[in-house]
């Protein structure tokens, strides 16, 4: 491996190579005039790392953990330059994220099982040789489809330092070492469940050589559905221009219909709001909360996006459990909370303070809790019962699942995110052309078949 001053920083993502495929399938074609899309079903992590002694305590230990962590790193990406390759998985927690994507890649396929990520445009793997990879499962030397990217391709644009056969990258850890790799082409094969097996051709990726802190990990790599930048090429543009996903009730590990579909059939309805795509992340503009008839008294320029000061705003992410919001707005909600329970359920104290915790179970205590909801630009609502606003912490308590972003950091305290608690039960959709954000409320099970 060269040396760390003759890595590259490359986000290079998804490759226009010169082949004209890019879908084909083991199946039947679809139907004339029905746009073209790959259904693969989403892996729950509780399904995959199921541990029987496991507790309610333990999963809500990791919840916070995890979405703390998320946090910090996606606001980290947000003030980096575009060209900064930057994770957003902290090396230095052991938490899980919450979806994976199964796929195999090369010829004979080799199976992964990779981080489904909305807040990266890359996809890497762990590949051979590497260093501290722990099991790595793929070999670009045994693959009859693998090719790699040389120096002089126009698309690796920095100094190769020495190599000329192969042009390198390197996904910078604020905590660790560097995630160090080659970047190359191969052939991508997934499970659907409506074409049987599809193969994505030349599709471009981070074959990964170091990944020290990742090397105990159950995951392969990181599956990115992030946009391009000036910089780059997305998965998500490579097949159309549109994917969703639908996820159901986290806490029901078991559930087979969360899914991801990729292409232009991905479903795009209910609710749309305007999305800005800023380097590499999907912002939103989030113009008020409401509870019950209620609408909180809380300025929408606290959520504004603004050209000054790059941690503000408002992400939609696939990786963060809990929601982050801007510090003003978060203890407005929280009165507004306090006050709904005020002489019902007794108060929890828990560490840190800022977590709002009540004894209580919310399946029992919370029926008739009045729906909370975001109200974005364009007049869509994201609603959420009781199971969206809060989670249980223990058998006995349960918490807000919102916490204040500054808590994360002063720098931060702009930033807003909302995370996967409060996507469950919807079908969330995005449109890179339009730039539309969908929100459907759905059971999952509906799109199945459709």
């Amino acid at each position: 491996m060269p040396s760390s001053h003759a890595i590259l920083l490359l986000s290079l993502i998804t490759l226009p190579f010169t082949s004209t495929r890019i879908f084909t399938s083991t199946t039947a074609a679809p139907a004339a005039g029905k746009p073209k899309r790959l259904v693969t079903k989403l892996l729950h992590r509780d399904s995959l790392l199921y541990n029987p002694n496991d507790t309610v305590d333990a999963q809500a230990q990791r919840t916070l953990n995890m979405s703390m962590a998320r946090f910090i790193y996606l606001s980290q990406k947000s003030s980096q330059k575009a060209h900064d390759t930057r994770a957003h998985l902290h090396p230095g927690i052991s938490t899980v994220p919450v979806f994976y994507v199964n796929f195999s890649i090369g010829q004979p396929p080799v199976p992964q099982l990779a981080v489904l990520d909305t807040g990266s445009s890359l996809i890497w793997v762990k590949c051979q040789p590497c260093e501290q990879c722990g099991a790595t499962t793929f070999d670009p030397s045994k693959s009859l489809t693998y090719a790699t990217l040389p120096c002089d391709s126009s698309y690796c644009t920095n100094d190769c330092g020495g190599y000329p056969d192969e042009c390198w990258y390197n996904i910078r850890y604020t905590n660790g070492p560097d995630s160090q790799g080659t970047i190359g082409s191969e052939q991508f094969n997934f499970e659907t469940s409506d074409e049987g097996k599809t193969f994505l051709y030349d599709v471009g990726f981070g074959c990964s050589h170091n990944n020290a802190h990742f090397s105990d990990e159950q995951f392969t790599g990181v599956f990115g559905l992030g946009p391009a930048t000036s910089s780059t090429h997305s998965l998500v543009e490579k097949v159309g221009s549109k994917f969703s996903y639908c996820i159901g009730n986290l806490n029901y590990f078991e559930y087979a219909y969360n899914m991801l579909i990729l292409g232009e059939g991905a479903i795009l309805e209910g609710d749309s709001t305007p999305m800005s795509v800023i380097d590499g992340s999907y912002y939103v503009t989030l113009e008020g909360i409401s509870l019950g008839e209620k609408m909180l008294d809380i300025d929408p320029n606290l959520f504004k996006k603004n050209d000054t000061w790059s941690d503000a705003g408002v992400f939609i992410d696939s990786g963060t459990t809990l929601t982050w919001l801007v510090p003003s707005a978060y203890q407005t909600l929280r009165k507004e909370v306090e006050d709904l329970f005020q002489g019902l359920l007794p108060s929890y104290p828990m560490d840190p303070a800022w977590h709002l915790c009540y004894s209580g179970n919310i399946n029992r205590d919370l029926q008739g809790f009045p729906a909370m909801a975001f109200h974005f630009a364009g007049g869509a609502d994201l609603v959420l019962d009781a199971e969206s606003v809060f989670y249980q912490e223990s058998s006995s308590v349960f918490c807000l699942a919102v916490g204040p972003s500054d808590i994360n950091g002063e720098r931060f305290k702009d930033l807003s995110i909302i995370g996967m608690i409060a996507q469950q039960n919807y079908n969330v959709a995005y449109d890179l052309v339009s730039k539309q954000l969908y929100f459907q409320r759905i059971d999952c099970e509906l799109l199945a078949d459709d």
